[in-house]
């Protein structure tokens, strides 16, 4: 008993200290480009030591991507599982722009979550750690999505190249939108949905 007693004091400690570190690289990222966040910084705010710090992360910007990248895993999933529902139930091409949209719409939802941070970090010429977390991100999205396109209607694509060109548009148009003057989400989401290639749905 008292071996479990032990291990929940464990569990509960790390947890408090990763809610402590989510939160302080949240809170300092949004105020600053997370290359002028240093170690330091972030234990002073979370209220732990260097060595707790790297026991979770390698550096300020892993943190970050490691915090966000769970919420862009579910986007992924929830993408994932409503095209595979649409494909058994035969979707036609409307239905699949429509889920293609709602895709668009969750990660511009995330960004606008997060819009400080992205503000910051994706121009930062001194870390890209989000920059590549977006990139990868929608990589693995194009490629799954490349991997399920209907044989007879797909182009003859090299899958690799076709994604990368996806993710890199997608996240220069994030990152267009988050430069320039304000406009809507919507036009955002307009925008990308109507940028994508032809063969895309």
């Amino acid at each position: 008993a008292d071996q479990k007693g032990v291990g929940v004091m464990v569990d509960a400690r790390i947890l408090h200290t990763t809610a402590a570190l989510r939160e302080a690289i949240l809170r300092l990222a949004a105020d600053r480009p997370v290359s002028e966040i240093t170690v330091a910084d972030v234990t002073r705010a979370a209220g732990i030591n260097r060595a707790t710090f790297y026991s979770h992360a390698v550096s300020p910007g892993s943190l970050l991507a490691d915090v966000l990248t769970p919420e862009l895993d579910r986007i992924r999933q929830d993408d994932a599982d409503e095209r595979r529902a649409a494909a058994e139930r035969g979707a036609g091409a409307d239905e699949l722009v429509a889920i293609t949209r709602r895709g668009i719409n969750a990660v511009v939802e995330h960004v606008m979550t997060h819009r400080d941070i992205y503000r910051k970090a994706l121009p930062d010429p001194n870390d890209a750690s989000l920059h590549r977390l977006l990139v990868e991100h929608f990589t693995v999205s194009s490629a799954l999505h490349i991997r399920e396109l209907d044989p007879a209607h797909r182009p003859d694509l090299l899958d690799d190249v076709a994604a990368g060109f996806v993710a890199q548009g997608f996240v220069g148009a994030i990152e267009a939108w988050l430069a320039g003057p304000r406009r809507s989400r919507k036009a955002l989401v307009e925008t990308i949905t109507l940028s994508f290639p032809a063969w895309w749905s």
